[in-house]
């Protein structure tokens, strides 16, 4: 049996300055790793309706 884990990441700041870049996602996958996350996929913003600037991460690990 799987477990899921969902962190919403934005994808623009204040006044468009970015909130997610290269060492940002680094620091988010090596996080979840650490504690047993497996990075599977991201649903991106353009997906979502209400919220275009979000970029959902998906996570899962065995129980």
């Amino acid at each position: 049996m799987r477990q899921y884990k969902v962190i919403e990441v934005k994808k623009k700041g204040f006044l468009g300055t970015s909130r997610l870049d290269g060492g940002r996602l680094e620091e988010i996958l090596n996080e979840q790793a650490v504690n047993g996350w497996i990075f599977d996929k991201h649903i991106s913003g353009e997906t979502l309706v209400l919220d275009k600037d979000t970029i959902m991460l998906v996570f899962y690990k065995d129980a």
